[in-house]
C-alpha cells in the first residue's frame, strides 16, 4: 500500500487502451499508477492478430510482450505499475479517488477505467486449453485466419450472426450451434446468413467438449431433445454468447442497459475526474486500434483536465508532446 501517495492518474487496466493511456499520461508529465491482473488484457489471448497498424502479423501473446517492453522504458519514471492486482472498489471524487486492491488502497486527483470487457464462455472441457488455438471470441479479430476451414459458432443472437457473416467470407462452412428453439436478432442479417448454403443451423443443441491437439480438431455437439452427442471435425470454434463489460468494481460511474459505462466522445464518465477507455464504455468498436486511439485521446483529455486544477508537479522527466 502506498501511504500517503497521491497520483496525478490510476489507470485501471493494462489491455491496449490501457497501455496507451500509460504512455501518452507519462509523457504528459503526470504522475501514473497502472494497475491491472495482467499485462495485455483480452488482446494477450487473440490469435494471429492482422489487423493492427504497424504488424503485418503477430501473435496475441507476442502482442503482450511488446506492450509490456513499451510501459518497462517508463517504469519507475513517472509511471508505478502493480501488477498482479485486482481492483476491488473505487471510491471517492474530483481530485480525491480512492482505488483498492486485495493488496491496498491507492490514491488519485483522477482515474481512467480501461478494464475491458469479458467474453462469456461455456465452460465446457477444452475450451480453456485452446483459447487463442483455435477457440477465438472475436470473428472481426479472427476471422481471416480460418480461410478454407471448417468452424463452429456457438450462440443464437445478433453476435452470432454477426460473427457468422463474417466467417462465410472465408471459411468452407459454418456450423451455428444454437441452445434455443430459433435464432433471433436483426432481420437483414439473419436473412443473409440463413439463406446461404454454407451455413448449417442446429437449434436446441449444445456444445460439450472442444478437441484438438495443439489446436483445435473437433467437437463435440449433444442434441437436447434426444441427448444423443455426434463429433463433428472443425478447426475454429467462435463463442458468440455475448461480453460482460469488467466493471464489478465500480460503482461510481453510470452504465447504460448492457453494463457499458457511459462516457461522452472525450471518454469523460458523468462523474468529474472519473474517465473510461477501451470496449468498457459504450462508445462503439472494439477494436485492438481503436482501444489504444482511445486510451491516448483520454490520457490527453486527462492532462488537460488536470491542468484547469491546482497539482503537484511529479518528477516525471519525459517530454511532453
Amino acid at each position: 500500500m502506498d501511504s500517503g501517495e497521491i497520483y496525478d492518474v490510476i489507470i485501471i487496466g493494462a489491455g491496449p487502451a490501457g497501455i496507451s493511456a500509460s504512455i501518452y499520461a507519462v509523457r504528459k508529465n503526470l504522475k501514473v499508477l497502472l494497475v491491472s491482473k495482467n499485462i495485455g488484457g483480452q488482446a494477450a489471448f487473440s490469435g494471429n492478430v492482422e489487423n493492427l497498424v504497424g504488424y503485418s502479423l503477430i501473435t496475441g501473446a507476442e502482442l503482450a510482450i511488446k506492450f509490456r517492453e513499451e510501459i518497462e522504458r517508463f517504469n519507475g519514471q513517472g509511471l508505478t505499475i502493480k501488477e498482479g492486482e485486482e481492483v476491488t472498489n473505487l471510491s471517492g471524487q474530483e481530485g480525491d479517488f480512492e482505488v483498492q486492491t486485495q493488496n491496498g488502497k491507492y490514491r488519485s486527483k483522477t482515474v481512467i477505467i480501461a478494464s475491458g470487457r469479458i467474453p462469456r464462455m461455456l465452460n465446457i472441457p477444452g475450451e480453456k486449453e485452446f483459447l487463442g488455438k483455435g477457440v477465438a471470441t472475436c470473428a472481426t479479430c479472427d476471422a481471416p485466419l480460418f480461410k478454407g476451414k471448417e468452424v463452429v459458432v456457438v450462440g443464437g443472437g445478433n453476435s452470432a450472426l454477426d460473427a457468422a457473416f463474417s466467417l462465410l467470407k472465408v471459411a468452407t462452412s459454418v456450423t451455428i450451434v444454437n441452445l434455443t428453439d430459433s435464432l433471433s436478432g436483426d432481420s437483414v442479417l439473419m436473412k443473409n446468413v440463413t439463406s446461404s448454403s454454407l451455413v448449417k443451423i442446429l437449434n436446441n443443441h449444445q456444445l460439450t467438449e472442444i478437441e484438438g491437439d495443439q489446436f483445435v480438431t473437433g467437437v463435440k455437439i449433444q442434441d437436447l431433445a434426444n441427448k444423443e452427442i455426434t463429433q463433428k471435425p472443425v478447426s475454429g470454434v467462435f463463442i458468440e454468447i455475448g461480453w460482460t463489460p469488467s466493471t464489478n468494481f465500480d460503482p461510481l460511474s453510470h452504465k447504460n442497459d448492457h453494463g457499458e459505462i457511459m462516457v461522452d466522445e472525450f471518454g469523460q464518465t458523468l462523474v468529474p475526474g472519473l474517465f473510461a477507455a477501451g470496449d468498457v464504455n459504450d462508445l462503439w468498436g472494439e477494436q485492438i486500434v481503436i482501444a489504444a486511439g482511445e486510451g491516448a485521446k483520454v490520457a490527453l483529455r486527462v492532462s488537460e483536465h488536470l491542468s484547469k486544477t491546482p497539482h503537484s508537479v511529479s518528477s516525471n522527466i519525459h517530454e511532453q508532446g
